[in-house]
């Protein structure tokens, strides 16, 4: 039965009853008004010149965009005015506009803010910083793979989750780990958080690091050490450095900013971890320092773009020649040195400050392994920790290189 108490109307396209409250259609219509209106761009006049002004809210907090006219005549402004506001709307949503009196072209044109041009200005603004070049490096390449990965002519706004899945199968299929796939993301992480607080964009994908699991830092035995000692392929000058590094804990580009003071080796701020440490080395280390120095200074090394990979590169190269684990490289003598420290007796407090480490808690999992078990690997360091002297903060112990090491120790430089 039709119910003649209900009669329909229209209101700005929409049916709606008449048992709707009174004024419903009134308020659709003035909500609208104001919606468009809230949407305009205002006049402001600055230094004489002329600025298009939009305001608005997003989350309580007002954000506003300044569009310049390029005018001193309020005519003229007003008619670039009434251009701006029939795209002011989407201002506010995050595009970006050139008007025609931006440049010689006679139309309304959208400018894009890409990826391409998002990486260039975040790495322009981190390089004017105090950010280490080892960081900015990685930064600049990971920005590389995402470009390749999905297209640095991308507009950064446009960016989401599926995306990021497919910078990750990219890293994936290039070879790389899931600790380096992480260090990746961090790094396009951070530069999309930048933007999302400097209100480039709106929101940013949800970027989730890869599980790791926990294992046990991977060391050079005695035996693989050794072996590498004794590859009559190997350069003795490269002996001598693994040597060092082994010896002293170094990281891989440590050596390189590094200064002899006496006795001691200075390693400035500069670096990982931005705390200065010392090494007090015995003196066979220490002459091999001053001769690498002089390597990466005045010889062969002075003259490669990246002394630092050749190095790790003849490493894992010698690696592979003795049949060592794939899982092994350069980083693992690092590893050794603390590993050894903890098995002569050295305190984990004092392995901590010997590496430069920013907690003892990084330290920790040094201590946290089957040192019983891992001490089946040196059987060196068993066999001569009776007559070994005490250590001190900063010592090194050449201990099972005595035996090999005077074969190639004096011998000079080469490349």
């Amino acid at each position: 039965m039709l119910n003649t108490n209900s009669k329909t109307q229209w209101c700005s396209g929409k049916e709606t009853s008449q048992f709707l409250w009174a004024g419903m259609c009134q308020d659709t219509l003035h909500l609208t008004s104001l919606r468009k209106e809230l949407a305009m761009a205002g006049l402001i006049k600055r230094r004489e010149t002329w600025y298009a002004r939009i305001r608005w809210y997003e989350s309580d907090l007002r954000k506003e965009k300044q569009i310049p006219l390029k005018t001193k005549q309020k005519v003229t402004a007003r008619e670039r005015l009434s251009i701006v506001n029939k795209v002011a709307a989407d201002i506010q949503s995050g595009i970006s506009f050139t008007f025609p009196w931006m440049h010689d072209e006679n139309e309304t044109t959208v400018k894009r803010f890409t990826l391409k041009d998002a990486a260039s200005k975040w790495i322009e603004k981190r390089t004017k910083g105090s950010y280490r070049k080892n960081t900015l490096t990685i930064n600049k390449t990971s920005l590389h793979y995402l470009s390749l990965a999905i297209g640095g002519s991308r507009a950064l706004r446009s960016i989401d989750v599926d995306d990021i899945e497919r910078f990750i199968d990219f890293l994936r299929a290039k070879g790389s780990s899931d600790t380096t796939i992480n260090i990746h993301l961090r790094t396009i992480k951070a530069m999309l958080r930048y933007y999302l607080r400097s209100g480039r964009i709106t929101a940013i994908p949800y970027i989730e690091q890869i599980p790791i699991a926990k294992t046990d830092p991977i060391y050079i035995t005695d035996s693989e050490f050794q072996m590498v000692m004794q590859l009559d392929t190997l350069a003795n000058f490269y002996k001598r450095v693994f040597l060092f590094y082994r010896e002293t804990g170094m990281r891989l580009r440590e050596p390189m900013i590094a200064r002899l003071n006496g006795d001691w080796i200075d390693i400035p701020p500069e670096s990982k971890t931005h705390h200065a440490r010392s090494i007090e080395p015995h003196e066979p280390i220490k002459q091999i320092f001053i001769e690498l120095k002089d390597w990466l200074d005045h010889g062969y090394g002075s003259s490669l773009q990246n002394a630092g990979d050749h190095i790790s590169k003849k490493f894992k190269k010698a690696l592979r020649l003795v049949g060592v684990s794939e899982s092994k490289h350069f980083h693992s003598l690092r590893h050794t040195y603390a590993v050894r420290s903890l098995l002569l007796g050295v305190s984990i407090y004092d392995v901590k400050l010997l590496m430069g480490h920013r907690s003892v808690t990084t330290t920790e999992v040094y201590s946290e392994m089957n040192l019983k078990r891992v001490a089946q690997d040196f059987p060196s360091l068993k066999a001569n920790k009776e007559t070994l002297p005490i250590i001190g903060i900063g010592d090194t112990h050449l201990g099972d290189t005595k035996g090999y090491m005077s074969s190639f120790i004096d011998e000079r430089r080469a490349n």
